[in-house]
């Protein structure tokens, strides 16, 4: 099995977790009768029009990872910080509370610096991948490092050479 596709498999499964979760969640507080809050309600429409953003975003050509969509995935972030604090509504003079927000900050952030680490290390090797090998091609490995590459060479002149007298 190639990696791409068991990475896609994998991705699709924890998609389809995230999804089964939250019908889990929706269902639950129906039965439970946690509609009649307000708050509640509005977060679920919330969560309903963030989706239907990112189904744009997505059907409009734009990358869900790119600028649009981490915006919408931000916006997702910011609606599920009402969820985590509802847990500590019976006592919130706990000092239980501040210690979970920064576990919580920490795994953010160590979370998204592994991202952007590994991020950036497969970009390098994708740059040194396509890399010209110098042992084998001096002459074309100057050509590089002088700023013209083989395919980038200038065909034409964008001005006739000056006039000698």
């Amino acid at each position: 099995m190639p990696v791409s596709r068991m990475i896609r498999t994998v991705l699709a499964l924890a998609g389809a977790a995230l999804i089964g979760f939250h019908g889990w969640l929706f269902a639950t507080q129906v039965v439970a009768g946690r509609l009649e809050d307000p708050w509640v309600v509005f977060r679920w429409i919330a969560a309903a029009a963030l989706v239907a953003a990112l189904i744009a975003v997505r059907r409009g050509g734009d990358s869900i990872w790119g600028r649009k969509g981490v915006a919408i995935w931000l916006l997702a972030a910011l609606l599920h910080g009402p969820a985590s604090a509802s847990h500590f509504e019976t006592d919130l003079n706990s000092f239980a509370l501040p210690e979970t927000v920064a576990t919580m900050v920490v795994q953010l952030v160590s979370s998204a610096l592994l991202g952007a680490g590994l991020w950036l290390l497969a970009a390098l090797l994708l740059a040194r991948r396509h890399a010209p090998s110098v042992r084998y091609a001096p002459a074309r490995a100057l050509v590089i490092a002088g700023g013209l590459g083989p395919r980038r060479s200038r065909r034409f002149a964008p001005r006739p050479p000056p006039f000698r007298s």
